[in-house]
């Protein structure tokens, strides 16, 4: 007799917690309050959250139409434009909002904010970095073209790699600030004539002992400290 109610009271009680679960969801699940944006519909778990399938892009697309993200709020209003924050939602591959954004977090949206990744992007837009992000302004990018990737990765913009290597090697004596070589921040240019012994004459003289007339581009021939290294063709260059 004992253990048939014992069985009924353990089979009440899971009926209680279902029934709860289902009728007050929001206490009984909730692992925090909803961002400021969504308190309005923070105690209707169902308005998000699909039984059984969690939360699924398609409930989010019903409150926030996928061509309008980043240019009108949910409730219409238009959202001032800001070139360091352009649209981007509709050039994603596939909608997976929570690959992004998260809930539960507390009032502030930024704790929901996840890290994101351009793999996400359209395969095509991968590679046009302007379409969202602003050039910059210093000397050095004004000079260089589009291509981003010859110097920045996807996954953070620092720290940025440019293969020096393939044009001169800073070693030695030779790894010294970028202005001993590029003055004036011109770094489509540089010069070798602000260092040791190195003047025009005195380059055009030990050059043409050696039957070398083109000595104006050093790093044709010249590509790291060893002077015995030097290769390049003799005479005349086209």
């Amino acid at each position: 007799m004992i253990s048939r109610w014992l069985w009924r009271a353990v089979v009440l009680g899971l009926v209680a917690v279902l029934a709860l679960l289902f009728l007050r969801p929001e206490p009984m699940l909730s692992p925090g309050a909803p961002m400021r944006a969504h308190q309005d519909i923070g105690g209707d778990c169902f308005a998000c959250h699909t039984p059984l399938l969690g939360v699924r892009a398609e409930r989010c697309l019903s409150c926030h139409a996928l061509d309008r993200i980043g240019l009108f709020t949910s409730k219409g209003r238009p959202i001032p434009a800001d070139k360091s924050r352009p649209p981007f939602h509709q050039k994603l591959s596939e909608q997976n909002c929570t690959a992004c954004h998260g809930e539960h977090q507390g009032a502030d949206a930024k704790r929901a904010l996840r890290t994101f990744s351009h793999q996400m992007l359209q395969p095509g837009l991968r590679s046009q970095c302007a379409s969202c992000h602003a050039r910059p302004e210093d000397a050095l990018h004004r000079q260089v073209g589009e291509t981003c990737a010859q110097c920045h990765g996807q996954t953070a913009w620092s720290p940025a790699t440019f293969e020096h290597d393939r044009y001169f090697l800073l070693d030695r004596d030779h790894n010294v600030a970028c202005a001993t070589c590029h003055v004036g921040q011109n770094f489509s240019r540089y010069t070798c004539y602000g260092c040791h012994e190195h003047s025009p004459a005195g380059i055009r003289a030990e050059h043409e002992e050696e039957g070398i007339r083109d000595f104006q581009r050093c790093v044709k021939c010249h590509r790291g400290a060893d002077e015995g290294e030097a290769h390049g063709r003799h005479g005349d260059d086209d």
